[in-house]
């Protein structure tokens, strides 16, 4: 997890990482601002493994350098992305890993996802998916691939070279609720860039158009239509949100 001065939203990536039910685990933060992530980690680390790498705020690496000092910072044989602003199942890591292995991969990734986009209006709420598979959902098996030293599209990047170097498991829709992509208004992309998907093939434009010029209302896209699995998703994300405050909740941790 590379983060900085996010304390608030990266206690909910943590949470989400001593919640999940794959046991082996080990949690990774490369920090280069200013916020002292100490008093949180403490916690994290009575549930598993914690390495913290605390950089100077001035040292102006890249995204891309930054995870790859979480790489080189891991102890295990196999790493996965765990962005500090997302919003992860209980089963997201042990779906991955279960997928990977059982193909021989030498990685996995969601080709779904969930997303949640505020606006002034309503929050938007729906299924996306991108390309091959979402960057930010990848776990990979350790080798000498690192991400490039570039500040945005680096996990983009990397993706394609670990599916192309140690093969690639694509998880699909029916696992689309094992990840929640926030929109908070600092994220790496803006805004249209998370919502352009609601019309990124020819189907989903198309649906976009009928929903939004037709009915005045792009929820009727087909992509707000969620199941149960994704509905209990939200209805767990609202939750935590309901019940953020300066601790962890230890009494959700499954044994």
């Amino acid at each position: 997890m590379v983060t900085a001065n996010r304390g608030r939203l990266a206690r909910r990536a943590i949470q989400c990482f001593i919640e999940q039910h794959h046991a082996n685990r080990e949690l990774v933060v490369v920090d280069d601002g200013t916020e002292d992530y100490r008093p949180l980690l403490r916690i994290a680390a009575r549930f598993a493994p914690v390495t913290y790498v605390k950089l100077e705020p001035t040292s102006r690496f890249s995204l891309g350098e930054l995870r790859n000092t979480a790489i080189e910072s891991a102890q295990g044989d196999w790493c996965i992305q765990w962005d500090d602003d997302e919003w992860y199942h209980p089963d997201r890591i042990g779906r991955q890993l279960a997928a990977a292995t059982a193909t021989g991969a030498g990685a996995s990734a969601l080709k779904w996802t969930l997303m949640t986009i505020p606006t002034e209006r309503q929050e938007l709420r729906f299924r996306t998916s991108t390309g091959i598979a979402t960057p930010g959902t990848l776990l990979f098996r350790r080798s000498e691939l690192r991400y490039p030293p570039i500040a945005k599209n680096e996990d983009g990047i990397f993706l394609r070279d670990v599916s192309r170097e140690l093969g690639l498991a694509v998880l699909g829709r029916e696992s689309s609720h094992l990840f929640i992509r926030v929109f908070h208004g600092n994220n790496t992309w803006d805004q249209r860039h998370f919502q352009r998907r609601l019309w990124r093939t020819p189907v989903d434009a198309l649906d976009y158009s009928i929903a939004k010029v037709i009915h005045h209302d792009i929820t009727r896209h087909h992509a707000f239509r969620l199941n149960n699995d994704e509905r209990e998703t939200f209805a767990n994300f609202d939750a935590y949100i309901a019940a953020q405050n300066d601790t962890f909740h230890p009494a959700r941790v499954s044994a």
